[in-house]
């Protein structure tokens, strides 16, 4: 668990894990980590922005290759995190409160906690390690909707994202066909 905790606080005060951060390039973190998994469209009717992931990594790119955001589902236990060089990494993800918050400060983390009246058994730490980037690590009290509340809150998700740059720039056409929807469909 430990060298979760280092990857977390690692993400909320760098703003990245590794070389996968806000902006980053897909066709550099390919080069660095291998082609990525196809996650498919976010929108039906665009082919962009598009859904990516290495490992159990999740992300999200706009048009002109840049990383949108990312997130990692904490919930199923463990986690396979992408190396350099195609290769890869498992950590057991399971996290409390305690140990997080512990974690966080002693790294020197700041952070708001959110809470919505609507959901009465989640509770989000957000961070903002760089001008509009922003991190977020859900806590939830249950396992599932439907089981009862857990003895201390645990850690369910974390995600980054950025702000929509309004100028998204075009794809550069006199570069080859990337296999990641430079020609689009």
């Amino acid at each position: 668990m430990t060298d979760f905790l280092t990857v977390l606080t690692g993400l909320v005060s760098t703003g990245g894990l590794g070389d996968l951060r806000h902006g980053a390039s897909l066709p550099e973190l390919a080069a660095r980590y291998g082609d990525p998994w196809d996650g498919g469209r976010i929108r039906r009717d665009n082919r962009w922005p598009h859904g990516f992931g290495w490992g159990d990594v999740q992300t999200v790119f706009c048009r002109c290759r840049q990383l949108h955001s990312l997130s990692l589902p904490v919930w199923h236990g463990e986690l396979e995190l992408p190396r350099p060089g195609g290769e890869s990494v498992t950590l057991d993800t399971r996290v409390t409160e305690a140990e997080l918050t512990a974690a966080l400060t002693a790294a020197g983390c700041v952070w708001q906690t959110v809470t919505y009246e609507n959901l009465p058994h989640q509770r989000n730490l957000l961070f903002s390690p760089a001008e509009e980037v922003r991190v977020e690590l859900v806590l939830t009290n249950r396992e599932a909707y439907d089981q009862p509340p857990l003895e201390e809150w645990v850690l369910h998700k974390a995600m980054l994202w950025g702000y929509e740059h309004v100028d998204c720039p075009e794809p550069d056409r006199t570069l080859p066909d990337d296999g990641w929807g430079a020609t689009e469909r």
